[in-house]
C-alpha cells in the first residue's frame, strides 16, 4: 500500500515586540484565534524584541509539535529593518538547524491591499459616532 504523508503546516506569527504586556497579548490572542479557525494548523507566535518567545523558541516549538512545512507570518506594516535584514538572517538559521523543513514566508501585512477597506471601514464607522 502506498500512503502519502500529509505535510503538517506550521505557521509562526511574527511582530516587532513591545514592553507593553497588553500589546503582546493581542498577538498571543490573534494566535489562538488564527489556531481556532484552522484547526489543522500548529500556531505559534514571537516577537523580534523586548518580549518572550522570541523567533527562534517559536520555530523550535513548531518543529517540536510536529510541523513538516512552516509559514512565518510578517506581522509588519512596513517593510523595514526586521523585515528586510533580520527575520531572512533568522529563517536562513532555522533552516541550517532544522535542514530538510520548508520554512517560508509571507509579505509584511501592509502590503495588502485589503488594507484600504479596513481603513475606510474604521473610519466610515468613527464618522458614523
Amino acid at each position: 500500500m502506498n500512503e502519502t504523508k500529509v505535510a503538517t503546516r506550521g505557521l509562526l506569527l511574527v511582530d516587532h515586540g513591545t514592553r507593553n504586556g497588553e500589546a503582546n497579548a493581542r498577538l498571543a490572542q490573534l494566535a489562538h484565534e488564527v489556531a481556532r479557525a484552522r484547526p489543522t494548523w500548529l500556531v505559534e507566535r514571537a516577537h523580534m524584541e523586548l518580549a518572550a518567545p522570541d523567533f527562534d523558541t517559536g520555530i523550535d516549538e513548531l518543529v517540536a509539535r510536529g510541523a513538516t512545512e512552516i509559514l512565518v507570518h510578517l506581522h509588519f506594516l512596513v517593510t523595514g529593518f526586521h523585515v528586510r535584514e533580520s527575520i531572512p538572517l533568522l529563517v536562513a538559521k532555522a533552516r541550517d538547524r532544522h535542514p530538510g523543513l520548508p520554512i517560508e514566508t509571507t509579505e509584511p501585512l501592509g502590503d495588502d491591499p485589503r488594507l484600504v477597506d479596513i481603513v475606510i471601514h474604521r473610519v466610515d464607522d468613527r464618522m458614523r459616532e
